[in-house]
């Protein structure tokens, strides 16, 4: 129950002081890790993988470490590289490696969270209740965009997007009823669209194309397209203002630069790629870009701030990180359901992915948490146990005995 707590209430960035980056969910996953350390039930959270997972985060840290020694501030790189084990180290030790019908579990509770917070924004944002002031527990902005309990309307929108293929995956898999998955569809895609977040719809648009393209199920992307195309044409002027303005401008006109804050993001990203050639080797240090930047501001690419915070080894490391689901989703391809889990799996990274080039440093614990979410089915089986790429049959036979169990 402490787990199931966590997920679902991971996407919830305002439950916590204001002052310190501690949330409800938090307390839940430490809660929950120390109850499976005492247990002695803890596993290599990606099996024969982890030590690639491990290199990517040392890599991730030490560059920010460096860089911190030579120019910045070794005591925030210490709070940045805490925020960021505890996310991607403590998260995936508590989280992966469970028994078939506490991942499934786990799976509806993250989907359920973003499903709960669309449907209360919803009857929030049609209420008329909003505020014109940064508050934390504020549901809907100023400018009338629904921002839900993740902080911003940007990364609500990408959190939604990105519960999306957990939803088609327990579809597609038998574990979640036809009119569930579409009652919880149409509440995601209210939220992306209430968010007025370009970013969030075409994350959206992307998802389902590589989904159902890879699926080469193409009547759905055709009924999917002409559904879309028919609500944006003849339900236009029931769409909401902000999402008018913001966003199906830019569709209509085609041109991007009026799609939100489209060029001063450009701006930003313009200035820390003149910044890189000096930070390549050795980077500014951990939290330090927005000091050297000219605008007072950190870029809103988090490839790019990583460059310049943490040299080409930080950003190095987070793209191992990337790549380290889809090598166990690609290992874990001849368990049931491996081809639908790997479509799921890369579907989430590379929305996610995608959406990091326009989001800072994400140490948070929801940003990466579906990711998890879409990988834990690879773990449950022999999948990644006995991956096909690893060269030694002989080795492969005693890797099977060595591994901990993967009772939870």
């Amino acid at each position: 129950m402490l787990l199931q707590g966590a997920v679902f209430f991971a996407p919830y960035n305002s439950f916590r002081y204001p002052s310190i980056y501690i949330t409800l969910s938090d307390m839940m996953f430490a809660g929950a890790f120390f109850l499976r350390v005492s247990t002695g039930r803890v596993a290599a959270p990606f099996a024969n993988l982890t030590w690639l997972w491990l290199l990517g985060l040392l890599m991730l840290s030490g560059g920010l470490f460096i860089g911190s020694v030579f120019k910045g501030d070794v005591v925030r790189c210490l709070v940045l590289t805490a925020q960021y084990c505890f996310a991607y180290l403590l998260v995936p030790l508590v989280l992966l490696r469970r028994p078939e019908e506490e991942v499934i579990r786990l799976i509806k509770c993250g989907i359920l969270g973003m499903v709960a917070m669309c449907l209360l924004g919803a009857i929030v944002y049609w209420a008329g209740h909003y505020s014109t002031e940064r508050v934390q527990m504020a549901l809907v902005t100023g400018n009338r965009r629904l921002q839900g309990f993740a902080g911003n309307p940007n990364g609500m929108a990408v959190l939604t997007v990105m519960a999306m293929p957990l939803v088609w995956l327990l579809l597609l898999s038998k574990q979640m009823r036809p009119w569930v998955a579409l009652l919880c569809m149409t509440l995601l895609i209210t939220g992306v669209i209430l968010t007025s977040s370009n970013t969030g719809l075409y994350s959206m648009i992307a998802a389902a194309l590589i989904f159902f393209g890879g699926r080469r199920n193409f009547k759905t992307l055709i009924i999917i397209a002409l559904l879309g195309s028919a609500a944006l044409t003849l339900g236009q002027n029931y769409l909401p203002a902000t999402f008018q303005t913001r966003v199906l401008s830019a569709v209509n006109s085609g041109d991007l630069s009026s799609a939100g804050t489209f060029e001063g993001r450009q701006e930003l990203n313009k200035e820390a790629l003149e910044m890189a050639d000096e930070n390549l080797l050795i980077g500014l240090g951990a939290d330090q870009y927005r000091h050297a930047s000219r605008h007072g501001l950190p870029v809103h690419n988090l490839y790019l701030l990583l460059l310049n915070e943490g040299g080409g080894l930080s950003l190095l490391g987070y793209l191992v990180l990337l790549a380290v689901p889809v090598l166990t989703g690609i290992a874990g391809y001849r368990t049931r359901y491996g081809k639908l889990v790997l479509l799921t799996i890369f579907t989430t990274v590379v929305t996610f992915a995608n959406a990091l080039m326009a989001m800072p440093h994400t140490y948070g614990r929801c940003w990466f948490l579906f990711v998890f979410l879409a990988v834990s089915p690879a773990l449950v089986g022999q999948g990644v146990i006995n991956p096909r790429f690893f060269p030694s049959t002989t080795q492969r036979r005693g890797m099977r005995n060595t591994l901990p169990p993967l009772e939870s």
